[in-house]
């Protein structure tokens, strides 16, 4: 099951996400502090002459610019606030230390004409007065716009983030794909492209790796075909030395003994032989699997309620290898007629993305524990066994698949018995490689 965070890119972002989140708000909590008590002394600075002179209901000073509002009880739609910002708050201390004692503080109106009003003790046993001005800077609509910018700036930096753990992850998501398609991974780097050493280190180790494998695989291949050529003589000599045997019926059962068995041995090496084929280098042509799906199914010889296929008229890709495809088809095919059920439908399809053969037959299936591992070469499932065969066919459909960087798939269940080849495809329906 993929976990969510489970990726390098999420988690270097999330890293980077909550460092600037933390950072931004440590910084803009400390700003706006220094900010407000910057901005509350000032202001106190400038206006506590003209609201000292309004509480005693005095002219203002001379050439003041300041216009107070003086009234005996506060606005009707005037809001007082629960709790004081820390801006009010030091805005109060300091018109106090001024000689302006200011009680009870709240705001009317709303936006930019949004204005502060002050309670004000004129002292000599006169009632309270409030005092109305336009401060803005000490609104609560300033502080909004502080923390807005402040968020804009965060989700830059998340965006800058972002950026940053795709591009330190970029040459990771690179040399995956290139591993999830067995491609040397330093092969194709585009002009320019530069890696950290770490990269280049993975990259020159899996190098090796590949190189390794291939040459085993070379060596295997080898090996396999060796033997089932040389095969072919004794078992053609044997077979010969069977037919010269005398027609009559002592010795007809032994002759048709010993050419059933050099049968079955000559579909053994085929069968080989096959295995090497799909693990050699592919040719690339372009090819029409549906046309090519027609052949395989009239190959064989069936009516059609008991085989069909499905294909559009035309289905080309422009880059495929024509026998490696007809040999995963042939034996996806050959392999529901014998341990499938009539009706047997095969089907080949294509998106913008992949190629798809399926076979489908209404069979017992595979259960799902068994799937993986019939799959692997001379691998055989409980109910093919009294069946003839060697336990080659869908291994060298996986051979095929992985040699095309794709994959098999099996579904269904009893009655509804689905194995499909997928095949990626690029925006020209080439077969990657």
């Amino acid at each position: 099951m993929r976990r969510r965070f489970d990726s390098l890119f999420t988690r270097l972002l999330l890293a980077q996400a909550l460092f600037a989140v933390v950072l931004f708000t440590s910084f803009g909590a400390v700003y706006v502090r220094d900010r407000n008590a910057m901005l509350a002394s000032v202001a106190a600075q400038q206006w506590a002459p003209p609201l000292a002179a309004a509480a005693a209901a005095q002219p203002l000073p001379t050439g003041d610019a300041l216009p107070v509002e003086r009234r005996a009880a506060v606005p009707d739609d005037a809001v007082r606030p629960r709790v004081l910002a820390p801006r009010l708050r030091t805005f109060r201390r300091e018109l106090q230390a001024r000689g302006v004692a200011v009680g009870s503080i709240a705001f009317s109106g709303d936006g930019s004409a949004q204005r502060l009003w002050l309670q004000v003790d004129p002292g000599h046993g006169v009632a309270p007065v409030w005092l109305g001005i336009d401060a803005p800077f000490l609104t609560p609509g300033d502080s909004q716009r502080v923390w807005l910018g402040l968020g804009l700036t965060g989700l830059l930096v998340v965006g800058l983030a972002w950026a940053l753990a795709r591009w330190l992850t970029r040459p990771l998501a690179r040399l995956h794909r290139r591993i999830r398609r067995g491609e040397p991974a330093g092969s194709a780097r585009p002009a320019g492209w530069r890696v950290t050493r770490e990269i280049a280190e993975i990259e020159h180790a899996y190098d090796v790796l590949l190189a390794r494998l291939a040459q085993q695989q070379r060596e295997r291949s080898l090996l396999l075909a060796g033997v089932s050529h040389d095969l072919r003589s004794p078992l053609s000599r044997i077979r010969l030395a069977a037919e010269l045997l005398p027609e009559d019926e002592a010795h007809a059962r032994r002759r048709d003994t010993i050419i059933a068995n050099v049968a079955a041995a000559d579909r053994l090496i085929e069968s080989f032989l096959d295995l090497v084929r799909t693990e050699q280098s592919a040719t690339r042509e372009a090819v029409d699997l549906a046309a090519l799906a027609r052949r395989v199914v009239a190959g064989f010889e069936r009516e059609e309620a008991e085989l069909r296929v499905d294909a559009p008229p035309v289905l080309e890709l422009t880059q495929a290898d024509p026998h490696l495809l007809e040999r995963a088809l042939f034996n996806l095919v050959d392999n529901a007629l014998k341990h499938g059920r009539a009706p047997v439908r095969l089907r080949v399809s294509a998106n913008a993305h992949e190629g798809v053969i399926e076979v489908r037959d209404a069979g017992p299936g595979i259960a799902p524990d068994q799937r993986e591992h019939l799959l692997q070469a001379f691998s055989r499932g409980d109910a093919s066994r009294a069946q003839p065969g060697f336990g080659l066919g869908l291994a060298v459909v996986q051979q095929v698949a992985a040699r095309l960087g794709g994959r098999v798939d099996m579904a269904g269940g009893p009655g509804d018995w689905r194995v499909s080849m997928r095949l990626p495809l690029d925006d020209r329906g080439a077969l990657p490689g």
